[in-house]
C-alpha cells in the first residue's frame, strides 16, 4: 500500500467528522506532522506525540484516520490511560463483575453462567485494532500514556516486537497475529518520564506551539488553527483580540509555575463567542463578540487559585 501521508501538503485542511467522542472540527496540517506520520507508517513504529496539554496531540490521530479513510475502510480505536490502568487491558480484561452476577444467577438457571469464561473476556484496544486490520486499516490512539507506570509502554513493546499477542480461551491460549501493525499514535503530557527502550522504538513528534519568546509566531499559530473551525462564525478583530489575551495570560502564568493556557482555551473562547452571538445581526456581531470577550475571557484563561481574575484585559482588547 502506498504511503498515504506523502500526498499531504503543509497548510492543507482535513475535515474531521463528528463521532461519539468529538464534534465537527478540521485539522490544519504542518510539515512536521506530515513527515512524522510518513516515517511512522513506513517503519510501522508508533508515533509518540509530545507537547503541552491542549495543543492538538489527540486530534492528529483523528486526522490520520481521516486521511486513511480516503483510500480504505478505517477504524479509529481510542484508549485513554488513567493511573489505575493495567497493561493487560490494552489487550483484554476479564469482566469479574458480570462473571460474579452470572454465578449468582446460575443458582436459579445453570445456563446463565459461561463456564468457558469467554463471555467475560472483553476486547481491549489492541485486540479491536487487530480485528479492524482484517477488513481495512486501523489507527490506535493511546492517549496520555504518561498517566500510568512503565508497564504500559513495556506491554506495547512486547506486542510490537512479536507482532502478536495471546488471549485465553476454552481451547487454550489463542494467538492474535498482525500482518501489519495498526498506525499507533501515543500522546504524552510529560507528567512521567517514559522508558528509554520505548522511546528508542518510537517516531517522536514534539508538537509544542511556537516559543513564548516569539509572540508573533505564537499568535499566528493560534489564529490559523482557530480559523479551521469554520463552523464558528467569529469576526476578524475579536478573533485576534482573543489570541492577544491568551498570550498575555499564558505569559503571566509561566513565572508562577502554573499550567499555561493555549489552543484549547482559545477554541473555547471562540466557541462561546459564536454561541452567544449566533442570532446577532451581522452588522452588530463584532461589537457583541467584543463585549462578551471582555466579560468572559478571565474565566477561561485565569485558572490559578492565587491569580486575580479581576485583572484588566490586554490593552488591545481593553481599548476596543
Amino acid at each position: 500500500m502506498t504511503n498515504p501521508f506523502i500526498a499531504l501538503t503543509e497548510g492543507l485542511q482535513t475535515p474531521l467528522p463528528t463521532d461519539d467522542r468529538f464534534g465537527d472540527a478540521a485539522h490544519l496540517w504542518s510539515q512536521p506532522e506530515i513527515d512524522a506520520l510518513t516515517l511512522a507508517w513506513a517503519t510501522q513504529r508508533p508515533l509518540l506525540v509530545r507537547g503541552e496539554a491542549g495543543c492538538g496531540k489527540s486530534q492528529l490521530a483523528r486526522a490520520a484516520a481521516a486521511v486513511l479513510k480516503s483510500t480504505s475502510p478505517v477504524e479509529l480505536v481510542y484508549e485513554v490511560i488513567h493511573p489505575r490502568f493495567e497493561a493487560l487491558e490494552l489487550l483484554y480484561r476479564m469482566d469479574t463483575i458480570e462473571r460474579l452476577a452470572d454465578a449468582e444467577l446460575a443458582r436459579i438457571d445453570s445456563s446463565a453462567f459461561d463456564r468457558t469464561g469467554e463471555k467475560y473476556l472483553k476486547k481491549g484496544a489492541m485486540w479491536r485494532s487487530f480485528e479492524a486490520q482484517k477488513s481495512g486499516s486501523a489507527v490506535l490512539l493511546i492517549d496520555e500514556i504518561d498517566k500510568a507506570d512503565s508497564d504500559i509502554p513495556n506491554a506495547l513493546l512486547d506486542v510490537m516486537g512479536n507482532r502478536s499477542f495471546s488471549v485465553p480461551c476454552a481451547q487454550g491460549p489463542q494467538a492474535m497475529k498482525f500482518t501489519r501493525l495498526p498506525l499507533i499514535v501515543v500522546t504524552t503530557n510529560e507528567e512521567r518520564e517514559l522508558p528509554l527502550a520505548f522511546l528508542r522504538r518510537c517516531v517522536v513528534l514534539n508538537q509544542n506551539p511556537p516559543a513564548d519568546s516569539d509572540p508573533d509566531a505564537f499568535l499566528d499559530w493560534l489564529v490559523k488553527r482557530g480559523a479551521v473551525h469554520t463552523q464558528l462564525h467569529i469576526e476578524e478583530r475579536p478573533r485576534w483580540w482573543a489570541a492577544d489575551q491568551v498570550l498575555a495570560d499564558r505569559l503571566a502564568a509561566k513565572p508562577l509555575g502554573l499550567g499555561r493556557v493555549g489552543l484549547a482555551e482559545y477554541i473555547d473562547l471562540l466557541t462561546a463567542l459564536h454561541d452567544l452571538t449566533r442570532e446577532t445581526a451581522p452588522e452588530q456581531r463584532e461589537a457583541e463578540q467584543t463585549r462578551w470577550l471582555k466579560r468572559l475571557n478571565q474565566y477561561a484563561l485565569v485558572k490559578g487559585a492565587d491569580q486575580d481574575q479581576a485583572r484588566p484585559p490586554v490593552a488591545s482588547l481593553a481599548s476596543a
